[in-house]
């Protein structure tokens, strides 16, 4: 189940110079949940609030692109 709160919490991360971030440096996620943090990233997706650009397991990341809908709820 997606925690709304963690949702909320990654569109007001967004930096005003980039649209793009680590999603699991936002949420301080071990590689125990990387797969939660994955599942956000892809329900950030299905409701068009950010573009999922990159995800490795290894190298920690799952970087994501905010669209024009994800930065108007990150305000």
């Amino acid at each position: 189940m997606i925690d709304e709160r963690e949702i909320a919490r990654i569109c007001q991360a967004r930096l005003p110079h980039s649209d793009m971030l680590n999603i699991l440096d936002v949420l301080g996620y071990g590689p125990d949940r990387f797969q939660d943090a994955f599942d956000i990233a892809l329900e950030m997706e299905n409701r068009d609030l950010v573009k999922l650009l990159y995800a490795h397991f290894n190298s920690g990341k799952i970087v994501v692109e905010f669209t024009l809908l994800g930065k108007d709820l990150g305000r």
